[in-house]
């Protein structure tokens, strides 16, 4: 629950002055606005928002797509000793299989403005709320969308499709031919699923903002001529013809007739949080993006009445209630196609890590998410540390903590990518927790003790405590 800042500063000592004069002061009608990125995802590519109306959305927990199963058969040869009759000896029965998009995630909490507050500030904060709401709600839903395509090809470890932009490929060449190989992967279909070919008009490029200028110098080469690389670069797209978008959307042009997207920072850290993983994971990771298609991926939201506004209870104001309901579902991990410096897998970490827990990774809002809470409480030493007063705990005060591990470093690690690179180098200092007991471990002045928890519900959370002699 919030708690309002009381404070009250009436003061005149607190007023203005130049060279011993007091000075006016007013508080301008303009505002700062916040400015969020829109929706990335949309129109068939990448993700498919028909297969789920809004008021499916609104009404049911899950929604159900049926998907018939194509007929295996193989041609025979008439007048061969093995089913070589006029007829064949082979029969086969229509078969469907289900597949299904939970819908579970809410947007729902209360916004409370004071009419005390709303008449003392010389702005609409009723409506620059809904605004701000509006334009928020769209990087939640790139973050569920990104979300759950990574955890779906993450999951599936050697088998997933994923190619590697290491460091050797850094030129324009070499980034290109790279990123049309992961276009290719998705011309090989999922042979599984009877899909011989994911079609290309349902697919879409998403990369995090850092990486557009390599991306950038790649479409000036692939097109080639000085002509072209200079309305390139004067337009900041990767291709001659396109209009980039953003803010907009996140368009910055198409390479190998592939939309191209750049996913904001916003959007990556709501990606993260969906995945159970700590907010900058993505960002500060060998993470580069992805290729997708809309037929293995589904998304239904509704937002039908966003937000209604409604008088406060405890006193006069404004009470706004949002209500959002979504969710998203990969139906088939080989309509993506991840991007990577390296062979960055976090569900893969979090197996290595704790290889004998048994989490469920699964795509769930961040509020929801069993992170540490509690008030953590160090006891630090040269000779090793306890900690105390921490669990994953549940509204029941349940502690779902499947297993904690530390390791000591020069640095505060925030990341898990950065505390497996840690705690697999050689020589770390390193090993696992029980809540208030003694580790023995050798802590210089200045270390920071990094502890990572995984509760059963795929969740990763990061806490330090620098020593101090």
């Amino acid at each position: 629950m919030a708690v309002e800042t009381i404070q009250q500063i009436l003061s005149p000592t607190n007023a203005p002055t130049i060279n011993g004069v007091n000075a006016g002061r007013k508080l301008a009608l303009a505002t700062l606005d916040t400015l969020y990125q829109g929706l990335v995802e949309k129109d068939g590519r990448g993700v498919n928002d028909t297969w789920v109306s809004t008021k499916d959305c609104e009404e049911n927990a899950q929604v159900f797509v049926n998907r018939i199963v194509p007929v295996k058969m193989e041609a025979r040869e008439m007048g061969a000793n093995r089913n070589g009759a006029s007829y064949s000896a082979n029969q086969h029965y229509t078969q469907t299989q289900q597949v299904s998009i939970e819908l579970l995630q809410v947007l729902d909490d209360p916004i409370l403005i004071p009419r005390a507050r709303q008449d003392m500030i010389p702005t609409d904060l009723v409506a620059k709320h809904i605004d701000l709401f509006s334009k928020r709600l769209a990087t939640i839903i790139n973050g569920a969308t990104a979300g759950v395509k990574l955890l779906a090809s993450y999951e599936a470890g050697e088998d997933r499709n994923h190619v590697e932009i290491t460091s050797a490929d850094i030129t324009n060449k070499e980034v290109a031919l790279r990123f049309m190989e992961a276009n290719s992967k998705l011309d090989e279909g999922d042979m599984e699923n009877g899909i011989d070919i994911f079609p290309e008009d349902t697919r879409v490029a998403v990369i995090k903002v850092g990486y557009r200028p390599t991306l950038l110098s790649a479409g000036v080469l692939t097109l080639g001529g000085a002509n072209y690389a200079y309305d390139i670069l004067a337009k900041g797209t990767l291709d001659k013809d396109a209009t980039a978008r953003k803010r907009e959307d996140g368009f910055i042009g198409t390479i190998d007739s592939v939309d191209v997207h750049v996913l904001s920072n916003e959007s990556l850290a709501h990606a993260s949080k969906f995945m159970g993983l700590p907010e900058n994971e993505l960002r500060a990771s060998d993470f580069i993006g992805y290729i997708a298609s809309s037929y293995a991926n589904a998304r239904g939201v509704s937002s039908s009445e966003q937000i209604r506004t409604v008088p406060e209870v405890n006193g006069q104001g404004v009470r706004l209630l949002p209500y959002v309901k979504f969710g998203c579902a990969c139906f088939y991990q080989k309509g993506v196609v991840t991007l990577g410096k390296s062979d960055y897998n976090p569900i893969a970490e979090i197996k290595a890590l704790f290889p004998s827990a048994n989490p469920v990774f699964k795509l769930k809002s961040a509020g929801s998410r069993l992170v540490l809470s509690g008030t953590p409480s160090w006891t630090a030493s040269t000779a090793g540390f306890t900690l105390s007063g921490v669990g994953a705990f549940d509204d029941w005060n349940t502690d779902h903590a499947l297993g904690y591990l530390y390791v000591v470093d020069d640095k505060e690690i925030k990341t898990l990518d950065g505390f497996y690179k840690a705690y697999n180098e050689t020589g770390a200092v390193a090993g696992s927790v029980t809540i208030g007991s003694a580790v023995t471990a050798t802590i210089a002045d200045g270390d920071y003790i990094n502890v990572l928890a995984l509760a059963d519900d795929g969740t990763v959370s990061l806490i330090s405590h620098q020593y101090k002699a």
